[in-house]
């Protein structure tokens, strides 16, 4: 059997000791370096001059010569007042790389002795730079589609129901018709009726990449409140090129697809993949990493943050074989393409996201 690119000496170009050696003057060079590209020179935030600022040196700041305004390699970042010292930093960062499932802030707590709280608002902030910093550009060539469902998981009552062996293995199983069992005769506890109000479908686009063995290569995601055409189909317009092949499921949602693409599907209910070769192993390839995530790692998603865990995940497949220096240079360099953070700034005093991002590809 070959060997998995996560399992090669490729992929371990960079280990945990390299960034605990690190002292804090060389972790504050690393950030500034992959922000600026040197030491000396440097544009200011506020009024944008390129020059070779005074610097504060004790505070690790600059003062503009133009404007005078002073500032820190994580000004207009998402980790601007950061408390966390720079090696911490470069620590969680490198930990939330080398998680192939996801990182979760209890975890990183016992790892980098932090309160839970600071874990989870600075992972929060990496996921939001990955989110941020998406490419939503059209896609083409043969796009494989699914959607999935999240949060809302239902609860087993005290006592067993009388249930179907049908029923049972859907919801072993953790399929559609766990939350909304196929027999009309099966009712829905209350409390469960009330945690379907928080589900919500993850609709999933990859791009295949023109090598077989490769994959795909490319992951858009997006949340919708409902699987069907209503939702569904605007989103696929508008993110995938009229020229393409879509492959699917024989979901009622993607029927109506035949109009504008070549749509190919395949019926799960019978087979994985046709004799033709059609499947839709990408897209579940996709919502396994990001379901055993919910499971195991998480331990449940909330639907205010879900698009940020959601495009993590998409970002984890599509640099899957990229080897653990490049993504770590990668992550940082999106941080600091992004303004500061507006789901997390001002976390610790109270603040919350206040709305969902809901078909926002």
């Amino acid at each position: 059997m070959a060997q998995h690119f996560s399992q090669s000496k490729e992929f371990r170009n960079l280990t945990l000791p390299k960034i605990q050696e690190l002292s804090e003057q060389e972790s504050w060079e690393c950030f500034v370096k992959l922000r600026w590209g040197n030491l000396t020179t440097m544009p200011c935030p506020s009024c944008g001059t390129v020059d070779k600022h005074y610097p504060r040196r004790a505070r690790k700041q600059w003062c503009c010569r133009s404007c005078s305004k002073v500032f820190s390699v994580t000004t207009d970042t998402p980790f601007l007042d950061r408390k966390l010292p720079f090696k911490q930093l470069l620590l969680l960062i490198y930990l939330f790389v080398a998680a192939p499932k996801g990182l979760a802030a209890n975890q990183v707590l016992a790892l980098m002795g932090v309160t839970f709280r600071t874990a989870y608002q600075n992972l929060g902030k990496i996921r939001e730079a990955i989110f941020e910093t998406q490419d939503c550009s059209a896609m083409s060539g043969v796009v494989q589609i699914d959607g999935g469902h999240f949060c809302g998981k239902p609860r087993r009552p005290r006592r067993r129901n009388h249930m179907s062996s049908e029923i049972a293995n859907h919801r072993l199983r953790n399929r559609k018709a766990s939350i909304a069992p196929p027999k009309a005769s099966y009712s829905i506890e209350p409390w469960n009726a009330e945690k379907l109000k928080k589900r919500r479908i993850v609709l999933v686009l990859r791009q295949l990449s023109n090598i077989t063995s490769r994959g795909a290569t490319r992951t858009i995601i997006a949340v919708i409140p409902a699987e069907d055409q209503k939702n569904a189909i605007p989103i696929i317009q508008k993110l995938v090129r009229r020229e393409s092949t879509i492959q699917t499921d024989d979901g009622r949602a993607f029927s109506s697809l035949t109009a504008w693409y070549e749509h190919q599907t395949v019926r799960h209910s019978a087979e994985y993949c046709t004799d033709d070769g059609v499947n839709n192993n990408q897209a579940e390839s996709y919502f396994s990493r990001m379901r055993r995530a919910e499971y195991g790692v998480h331990h449940g998603m909330r639907p205010q943050y879900l698009a940020f865990f959601a495009t993590e995940f998409a970002w984890r497949e599509d640099s899957r074989k990229m080897p653990l220096r490049e993504k770590f240079i990668g992550l940082i360099e999106k941080l600091f393409q992004c303004d500061v953070s507006r789901a997390w700034r001002g976390y610790a005093q109270g603040h919350r996201l206040g709305f969902e991002y809901m078909d926002y590809s």
